[in-house]
């Protein structure tokens, strides 16, 4: 037992960066631009959420559901990712009263603090360029919970029998 013994134990703090991937208040603006430029009433699901944040994390990701949009919404779809990165960023969200829970299962975009951020990101013109003109191209009204929801049984149907 005397050679586990330790008489001294030291660390160097050295920095590590983090992906913007995973910065909570990247994550936080990202939901805030869905949230008000591609929602009805500023208000989404978990899923919707996920889906748009899926597809901005990459090009290639924007390019499927631009192409899928495009092809309206006619083919298979694959599966999209679901980031715990999110889920945090929206716990700390809606903790900061940046939105809200609604019904339960809903994010809304409505508080005065929420509104107050959108409205600082979308006055910098080079912040989140690329993010905000793929969001507004979508527009509001392009993904609706109904097509969610049909794209998710496009996935048990789909991936189960294969």
């Amino acid at each position: 037992m005397e050679d586990l013994f330790i008489k001294k134990l030291s660390f160097t703090k050295r920095p590590i960066p983090i992906p913007a991937d995973y910065r909570p208040m990247y994550k936080i603006a990202i939901i805030v631009l869905i949230l008000k430029l591609c929602c009805r009433s500023d208000k989404a699901s978990l899923l919707k959420l996920h889906l748009f944040s899926w597809a901005l994390a990459s090009k290639k990701h924007t390019a499927l559901l631009a192409d899928y949009i495009r092809k309206n919404f006619v083919g298979e779809f694959s599966v999209w990712g679901i980031e715990p990165a999110l889920n945090r960023a929206l716990q700390l969200a809606t903790a900061e009263k940046i939105c809200d829970i609604v019904d339960g299962k809903n994010y809304q975009l409505s508080t005065e603090k929420g509104l107050q951020f959108f409205n600082m990101i979308m006055s910098d013109n080079e912040l989140l360029v690329d993010e905000k003109a793929f969001l507004k191209s979508l527009g509001k009204n392009t993904i609706t919970d109904s097509r969610i929801n049909t794209m998710t049984k496009q996935w048990s149907l789909f991936y189960v029998e294969n």
